[in-house]
């Protein structure tokens, strides 16, 4: 082996150190130093996260009043059948269809609930009911049913022409009608805690 000049060994030497020095560089600072900044940039969003969370959550108190009285006037409003249980909810449609086909001159022949069922957040009351009457009470009777507080709707409408017979035994079409309808309405939402 041949020796080399000494100023040429020190600065292969020194080549060798740089090197050696960048590699450690390239494959150990350079990684780390990133891993640090992924560290530092996900410590930055989270605290940016935990802050918006507790405005946030100091909010909610804000939020839930506004939800409470959002649930006090929907349950003060005409929209649900005032009732505790369903068997009451019925009741309170019976009622109220017996005072329109009273007030405008029909006749109630029969009332049948229906099974309750639950829709979304709601639960669904009804009756099917057979009414008898000329058409306009009948209709006034409809129009009172949909349009009146509590919202009730009408549905499965049957209508049939009723046929009565006068004392002196001759057939005559009179305008009475035999109405048979589901009725129905809804109970309040239950409060969600």
């Amino acid at each position: 082996m041949t020796q080399l000049p000494p100023i040429v060994a020190r600065i292969l030497a020194l080549a060798l150190l740089l090197g050696l020095v960048l590699l450690v560089t390239a494959f150990g600072v350079l990684p780390f130093a990133q891993k640090v900044r992924t560290t530092n940039d996900a410590l930055d969003h989270s605290r940016e996260m935990i802050a918006r969370l507790s405005q946030s959550s100091a909010l909610r108190g804000s939020y839930d009043a506004q939800i409470d009285v959002l649930l006090a006037r929907i349950n003060q409003s005409g929209l649900y059948i005032r009732a505790d249980t369903e068997p009451l909810a019925a009741a309170a449609v019976q009622e109220h269809l017996k005072r329109a086909i009273g007030l405008y001159g029909g006749e109630l022949r029969s009332v049948q609930s229906l099974p309750s069922v639950p829709e979304e957040n709601l639960t669904r009351v009804g009756l099917r009911v057979v009414m008898t009457g000329a058409l306009s009470p009948i209709i006034h009777v409809l129009y009172e049913l949909e349009t009146g507080e509590p919202y009730l709707f009408v549905d499965n409408l049957q209508i049939q022409s009723i046929k009565r017979r006068r004392q002196s035994n001759q057939e005559q079409s009179a305008d009475t009608l035999s109405v048979r309808i589901d009725v129905y309405g809804y109970l309040p939402p239950e409060a969600e805690g």
